[in-house]
């Protein structure tokens, strides 16, 4: 295992490298870090270079001090690391820095698996989501981390489907943990520094073999995503997940990296 810190542009990123074979990296979602890997770094380090990182304004990385891009960062951590060519696992946010990653540099991508992804310049639809949104900035406005963080759970891990007591504890209470130490130390900087693609508008430019997944008990939104990338995409197929919403491979661990392996398997 190696650990270390790759200096981009006005600012570095936090990573981890295990294993040897076709390399793949893994991109956790928003507000969360690369600690909700730990299950797939071990899977895939038996067969690929598995290697993940924490996003800039996240974990381990450096708060942004300036404009940057998340896409940009990552084709900085791939140069630095020598990787000519890798696939890209994404969850959530991750995904859509690994579709605008996959927009900008397709040759650079050599399978794109995108998990209960959003995408750049989407739109918020879905009642439960605006609902916990609306409550989300009150508990801000009122400095309330406690309760703002408990919107975020409701969101993004319980989902519209279920109430949080139908949650496994240990998922919620690591995704608390996450979201948190995220909020404390970088603030939401990594959102609102970030330049993105409009990549909402082009996922019929998405070239790379492309899985997508997405947990049935998910917002309307993200599974409105899962079937546009389906349709659209030129090489894309989806994955329904009974039982489960947004975070899907810290809910089903084993499901999820056997489904995963398999993918990278036939590529």
């Amino acid at each position: 295992m190696t650990t270390g810190r790759v200096q981009v542009e006005n600012g570095e990123l936090a990573y981890e490298v295990r294993g040897e074979g076709d390399p793949v990296i893994l991109l956790h979602g928003g507000i969360l870090d690369s600690r909700m890997w730990d299950t797939e770094m071990t899977a895939l380090a038996r067969h690929h270079t598995a290697i993940r990182y924490d996003a800039r304004g996240h974990g381990d990385s450096s708060t942004p001090a300036a404009r940057f891009k998340h896409y940009e960062d990552l084709r900085e951590l791939m140069t630095a690391l020598g990787l000519p060519r890798a696939s890209l696992v994404g969850l959530s946010g991750g995904g859509r820095i690994a579709a605008d990653f996959a927009l900008t540099y397709p040759d650079l991508v050599e399978n794109l698996v995108l998990v209960a992804t959003g995408l750049s310049a989407m739109v918020p639809k879905d009642p439960f989501v605006l609902e916990q949104t609306k409550k989300l900035e009150g508990a801000g406005a009122r400095g309330d981390l406690p309760a703002a963080i408990e919107c975020i759970l409701r969101m993004w891990v319980d989902g519209p489907k279920r109430a949080p007591a139908d949650v496994d504890l240990r998922v919620r209470s690591l995704c608390r943990e996450m979201y948190t130490q995220t909020v404390v130390r970088h603030g939401l900087s990594g959102f609102t520094q970030m330049d993105e693609l409009r990549a909402i508008e082009r996922t019929g430019e998405l070239t790379p073999r492309t899985l997508t997944l997405v947990g049935d008990l998910d917002s309307t939104d993200i599974a409105a995503i899962a079937d546009q990338i389906e349709s659209e995409a030129r090489d894309a197929r989806k994955l329904v997940v009974p039982g489960v919403a947004h975070m899907i491979n810290l809910e089903k661990p084993a499901e999820f990296s056997r489904i995963l392996l398999d993918f990278l398997a036939c590529s």
